[in-house]
Parts: C-alpha cells; sequence; structure tokens
C-alpha cells in the first residue's frame, strides 16, 4: 500500500519558509524584522567614528597621532583580507549543508531495491525446493512487513534500518508469489515485470514533462484509494480464508465482458499511479526546499511500496487472461 505519511510531509515542505523573493529558505535564515538588533546601536559602522575622531585627534603636523590612525587600520585591512577570502572559497552544495538531493534518492532506491532482489531470489528458490516451507515463510513474513510498514508509517522518526529490513523480507515475499503464479503461468513472472517498467518509466516520462502534476485532489483520490483498496484485500482475504466467499467465483464475473477482477486490478494500478505521481511530487518538493537529507530513506520507501503494488496487481491481471487462454 501506498504510504500515507507523505501527504502531511509534503505540506510541511509546501509550507515551509521562504525567502522575500520566494526562494526555498536555506538553514538558519531569518527575515530582517527577526534578525538580532545591532550591538552597536544605531551606528551602521562604527569604526568610521573611531576614524573619524583618530583623524580629528590628529595635530597639523602630528605624525605620531597620524601614525596611531594608520596602525588602527591595519585591523580593518586584516578584516577585508579575511572576508574577500570568504567570498572566494567555494560555495556550500546541498552535501555540505546536509540537505536531500536527488541523487540521494537514486542511491537509495537502487540499494533497496537491490535488496528486495536479493530478497526475492531466496524466497523463489524456497518456493522451488520445498513450497510448503515456503507459503509457511510467506505467511510470516507478510505479517512481519505489514508491522514494519506500520511501525514506518506512523513512527515520529524516520527508520533507515527498518526500510532496509522491510525491502529485504518483502523481497523474500514477493519471491514467493511470484515462484507461485509462474508454476501455474509459466512466463507470467518477466511479463509482469516489464509491464510495470513500462508503467513506471511511463509515469516518470509525464511527470517530468509536466503532462501529468500533482494536486491536492490528486492527493486524496490516491490515499482514499490507497487506503480503500487495503481494506478491502483483507476484507476480501478474511472472507476467503473463512469459505464464506469464493472470490475467485467472484473474480471471474463477467461485467460487459470482462472479469470484474480485471476491472479490480486496472483500477488499483490507477490508484498506484497516482500515488507515484505524488511520490515523484514529493521528492520535487523536498529537494527544492532543502529537507535534511534523511526523508530521502521516507521517499524512497514511499516509491517502494508503490512499485510493489502496482506489480502484484499487474500479476493477477496477466493470470486472468492467461487463465481463460
Amino acid at each position: 500500500m501506498a504510504n500515507p505519511v507523505m501527504n502531511s510531509i509534503v505540506k510541511d515542505w509546501s509550507t515551509q519558509q521562504t525567502t522575500p523573493a520566494g526562494y526555498p529558505a536555506m538553514p538558519g535564515y531569518q527575515p530582517a524584522s527577526q534578525q538580532a538588533p545591532n550591538p552597536y546601536g544605531g551606528q551602521s559602522n562604527p569604526y568610521a567614528t573611531q576614524q573619524g575622531q583618530a583623524y580629528g585627534q590628529q595635530g597639523a603636523y602630528g605624525m605620531p597621532q597620524q601614525g596611531q590612525a594608520y596602525g588602527q587600520q591595519g585591523a580593518y585591512g586584516d578584516q577585508m583580507a579575511s572576508y574577500e577570502a570568504m567570498m572566494n572559497a567555494p560555495a556550500a552544495d546541498a552535501v555540505d549543508r546536509g540537505t536531500m538531493t536527488f541523487d540521494d534518492v537514486v542511491v537509495k532506491s537502487i540499494m533497496c531495491f537491490g535488496l528486495l532482489l536479493m530478497g526475492a531470489t531466496v524466497g523463489w528458490m524456497t518456493g522451488i525446493v520445498a513450497m510448503g516451507v515456503a507459503l509457511v515463510l510467506f505467511f510470516a513474513s507478510c505479517a512481519v512487513t505489514l508491522g514494519l510498514a506500520l511501525f514506518i508509517q506512523f513512527s515520529k522518526k524516520i527508520r533507515p534500518g527498518a526500510i532496509v529490513t522491510y525491502s529485504l523480507i518483502e523481497g523474500f515475499s514477493l519471491g514467493v508469489i511470484s515462484c507461485t503464479f509462474e508454476s501455474f503461468f509459466p512466463g507470467i513472472v518477466i511479463s509482469a515485470v516489464v509491464a510495470t517498467l513500462v508503467v513506471i518509466g511511463t509515469t516518470l516520462a509525464a511527470f517530468k514533462i509536466g503532462f501529468v502534476r500533482n494536486s491536492s485532489t490528486l492527493t486524496r483520490v490516491a490515499g482514499i484509494g490507497s487506503v480503500a483498496f487495503f481494506f478491502y484485500y483483507l476484507v476480501t482475504f478474511v472472507l476467503s480464508v473463512t469459505g464464506m466467499v469464493d472470490m475467485r467465483a467472484v473474480n471471474d464475473t463477467p461485467v460487459f465482458g470482462i472479469p470484474l477482477g480485471v476491472i479490480i486490478g486496472l483500477l488499483a494500478v490507477f490508484i498506484g499511479v497516482l500515488c507515484l505521481v505524488r511520490d515523484f511530487d514529493a521528492v520535487k518538493v523536498g529537494v527544492a526546499s532543502n529537507v535534511p537529507v534523511k526523508y530521502a530513506w521516507l521517499c524512497t520507501f514511499a516509491i517502494m511500496t508503490d512499485v510493489i503494488w502496482i506489480y502484484l496487481e499487474i500479476l493477477k491481471i496477466l493470470s486472468y487472461f492467461m487463465r481463460r487462454d
């Protein structure tokens, strides 16, 4: 399920303090009205008065007094040299300031998806060797990943260790699911992976060129839709396990010639795409707002959950067509 915490975080980022010119405020920025008062009172340049007094005390030919005045100017020269050195120093970049960059999100995403792939490989191999053991571990891993997801989303702090652990265990669950589908429908996994990559790539390209943009309406639809689907799948799982309803028969029910399961799956993919657009926008806003680098972990987690969501829905949609064939 998509990360609902991103909604409130993006609001916080969007309302972050800006400069009078409209640019995001740098760390430590204060408006002129809130800056500390001048310690020298109303004098804009206290050294000017001291320098004037030094020259005023000079006699017509008072060389010693003039020497004292020029001696004081030596201190000003040192200050100017220090100021010039500061101005000539290289500007601090996002890394120096400890703020999030696009590279931070990309690197952490590659790492987490790599761990996800490692876990999926282990789950796949376990399913090939002993499917019974794999299924038992699958239900256990689902319970653990659900707990981790809730902990990550509602924790007051960002938990990189929990996100890394989630990637590994969720990967194992995906490996077992993929192995199960592949055993019934050979070739379905590679088709689902390719379709998922196409959906993600198309969504990212559309977002980059401005074809789709985030909005308050899109955010509400994505949030409500993801929560609604979470409870829908939770209820249908309980009904299927208890035997109260045959959900396979329900999903095979044709609606205008299309199985109901396919319609629900397409709607779920659409909600996943909306969540991806929202998360891409969250990364963009976070980088522009100079948020701390730790938020790259949360952005990575949100994007990863959306990708997993879309992959599973595409996997189910393809299974309906392969089953009919």
